[in-house]
């Protein structure tokens, strides 16, 4: 771990801050999306932000912490202006009718708030409010206050819980996180590719 921790510091590093920040932007843009955010493990991004923080290779856990929730809160908003504009289309309309997930929607409708906010926290849970707000017609405004809210506190609890780990741990802790977000990535991506096999083959 302090092998793969010392080198993504070391690469780090070597980028300029605008880069390194774009990167960050972009990484934590992509989690906020629905689907591409099911594959990424809630709240990785800004552990890894956090942690690298901690190392003088990202300025102040502060900034990065608005840099995360902020472009968080952009994914999700746009994973909810997509949801409004095919909301007809049969997949995505079938990820609220559908029998199978009622009671999961019917608990989320009653608890809105509570999920858009605190579920952000939750890996797969986090990238499904905006999809599903949008096809239940949850008032733009509305739910563009609870993203808000809920990116800002996943960007800042994820930040400062990143780099008080990495004081904590030591450096090793970033490599702890980035093997958890690879290994994650992998093992939904591989899995989702089994079921599709699987389906394909039932047609």
């Amino acid at each position: 771990m302090e092998n793969i921790s010392t080198s993504v510091i070391e690469l780090m590093q070597s980028v300029s801050y605008p880069i390194k920040i774009l990167i960050l932007s972009l990484f934590s843009f992509a989690e906020g999306l629905p689907v591409i955010g099911t594959i990424l493990p809630g709240g990785t991004i800004a552990l890894l932000a956090g942690g690298l923080s901690s190392q003088g290779v990202l300025i102040s856990p502060f900034v990065v912490a608005v840099v995360v929730g902020t472009a968080g809160f952009l994914g999700d908003m746009v994973g909810f202006f997509l949801g409004r504009k095919f909301r007809n289309i049969s997949w995505i309309s079938n990820l609220v009718t559908h029998e199978k997930y009622k009671k999961s929607w019917d608990l989320f409708d009653r608890h809105l708030a509570m999920v858009t906010i605190f579920g952000k926290l939750l890996p797969v849970v986090r990238s499904t409010p905006s999809l599903f707000a949008a096809i239940k017609g949850v008032r733009t405004r509305r739910y563009m206050v609870y993203s808000l809210i809920g990116s800002y506190l996943w960007g800042f609890a994820g930040v400062y819980a990143g780099n008080i780990f990495t004081q904590y741990f030591g450096p090793k802790f970033i490599g702890i996180i980035l093997v958890v977000l690879v290994g994650s990535v992998l093992v939904i991506s591989i899995r989702a590719l089994i079921k599709r096999k699987i389906n394909l083959t039932k047609v």
